[in-house]
């Protein structure tokens, strides 16, 4: 009789254990979904060379000729957002594909993507801007003129192509067929 009472005894000691650690699991998991929580919203925005890394960004253009740099997006907003990105030379809005005008991401999804570059124009030490707007938290300068979310920006020189290189390909005066 003795030992079916240290046998109770010992299987409530056993219960108690496993609703304490079961309680304690439930507050590690509440401890660490509130600090993810109270990781501030934001969005990763980053541009990589044409190898992938971030190293090697074209910055000397040929006037008519296009250079690659690939763009990244990371949304952290800890809900979906919806993106818009604008490439400005000097201030001059620069054409882009439609995938970059309506961007969406779900939370900690990537986009990581090649953007091919044209600049119009020539000129030395030129400002290359990436803007990237969020759609669902504008903030606006005036009425019709919207802040960028986020911004990043290469300095470039865009020049005519020297044709002293190609000197050996043009015809020749005075040479008769």
């Amino acid at each position: 009789m003795r030992w079916i009472m240290y046998l109770r005894k010992l299987v409530i000691l056993i219960l108690i254990s496993l609703a304490l650690l079961a309680s304690g699991c439930e507050e590690i998991m509440n401890v660490k979904q509130s600090s993810e929580s109270l990781q501030e919203p934001s969005t990763e925005f980053y541009i990589l060379g044409p190898d992938g890394t971030a190293e090697n960004y074209p910055i000397d253009y040929v006037l008519g000729e296009n250079r690659t740099v690939i763009i990244g997006i990371i949304n952290h907003e800890q809900k979906p957002a919806n993106y818009t990105m604008e490439v400005r030379l000097e201030n001059t809005s620069l054409p882009l594909s439609d995938i970059w005008k309506n961007i969406c991401l779900g939370n900690n999804e990537t986009l990581e993507k090649a953007v091919a570059i044209t600049p119009p124009f020539e000129g030395t030490n030129m400002n290359l801007q990436f803007l990237l707007y969020n759609n669902d938290r504008k903030d606006m300068l005036e009425e019709s003129v919207s802040l960028p979310y986020r911004d990043l920006h290469l300095w470039i020189n865009v020049t005519t192509q020297n044709f002293s290189k190609n000197a050996s390909t043009l015809p020749t005066a005075g040479i008769v067929n």
